[in-house]
């Protein structure tokens, strides 16, 4: 009888070491384990206002209240122009914060870190995940420079020029893939950056474009000038042309070379002009809508882009009128001759 006991108290002692064993393995794993992390980057220019932060975190939420969820934090940092950073340790201080201020925003980076029950799990061990948005690249040349040299990965180089990067950290492939998901129909419902300025972005585009048109504008110019020249200096008038051919050809060659290039450099000066005093002005609409100084400045953009493209417009009907000036010329010494 005793011996039974002592079987049975020994099997017992087996199943609870095994079972705490278990335990432990979740335990560890919870504690110790590493997460795999997944990035997308994304690169479309896209406007960025309170509202559709609002909306992000609603998203989120909805999705993980699909799955048993114990814990959740969110973090919000928003850096503005004006060399502060404000942090948020919960989302009711963010949504409680004035945002009309004067501060213009340069970044915004969310953060959501929560524990849930993994789906068909054994023992019901909560696994952490966490979701990071960063939005805005606003670095400058210097800053790019330095994360050069501190010898970041290639990634990491990427995600600091990125519109805005998505990073999880994960244990469950799926909950990873149904975040990526809404961020980025999040993303994709958002409204495109300068939408009311579709010439500034198609000038933008094709400036190089612009600038080899006033280039040649100049260069056709030079070209009827010279053919009106051929014909007056060729006239029974005037004459100044050697009567033998190979001669007359060689004269116009030599004539004509240092004139072409003048022509060429007085369009290359004047696209260059054009390329700095405007093309190289224009900007972009903001693409945060978040303070009060956000939307000011949608304001002056709007104000300075319509003096830049008005003297744009003038520019190019500047150098096409370039045409124009060399046939007037052309006319006058036809009418020389004539005379």
């Amino acid at each position: 009888m005793s011996q039974e006991l002592g079987n049975t108290n020994k099997q017992e002692i087996a199943i609870i070491d095994d079972n705490q064993i278990k335990q432990f393995q979740s335990l560890y794993y919870l504690f110790k384990g590493k997460r795999d992390t997944e990035i997308k980057l994304f690169d479309s220019y896209k406007q960025f206002s309170y509202d559709d932060i609002i909306e992000l975190n609603d998203k989120v939420y909805n999705k993980l209240e699909l799955h048993e969820k114990l814990t959740d934090l969110v973090n919000v940092t928003i850096g503005l122009n004006n060399n502060e950073i404000r942090t948020f340790g919960n989302w009711h201080e963010f949504t409680q914060t004035d945002w009309q201020i004067s501060a213009r925003t340069k970044y915004i980076s969310l953060e959501w870190d929560f524990n849930i029950i993994l789906p068909n799990q054994t023992h019901k061990v909560p696994q952490t995940h966490t979701l990071r948005v960063r939005i805005g690249n606003n670095l400058k040349p210097s800053e790019m420079i330095q994360v050069v040299f501190q010898g970041s990965e290639e990634y990491e180089l990427e995600e600091v020029q990125s519109q805005m990067v998505c990073k999880i950290d994960f244990v469950n492939a799926q909950i990873c893939s149904e975040l990526k998901t809404v961020v980025s129909e999040w993303y994709d419902a958002l409204p495109n950056n300068s939408e009311d300025h579709k010439l500034i972005r198609s000038i933008l585009k094709h400036e190089v474009k612009i600038q080899n048109l006033v280039i040649l504008s100049f260069l056709t110019s030079s070209v009827i000038l010279l053919n009106f020249l051929y014909g007056f200096l060729n006239s029974s008038k005037f004459n100044f042309l050697p009567e033998d051919l190979s001669a007359q050809i060689y004269l116009i060659l030599t004539a004509s070379i240092p004139i072409v290039y003048f022509f060429y450099r007085m369009g290359a000066l004047f696209a260059d002009r054009i390329l700095k005093k405007q093309i190289g002005k224009l900007r972009r609409n903001p693409m945060f809508e978040f303070t009060k100084g956000d939307k000011n400045r949608f304001k002056e953009i709007e104000t300075t882009n319509k003096k830049l493209l008005k003297g744009l417009g003038l520019n190019i009907f500047y150098a096409l009128s370039a045409n124009l000036v060399a046939y007037l010329i052309g006319i006058v010494l036809k009418m020389i001759i004539n005379n």
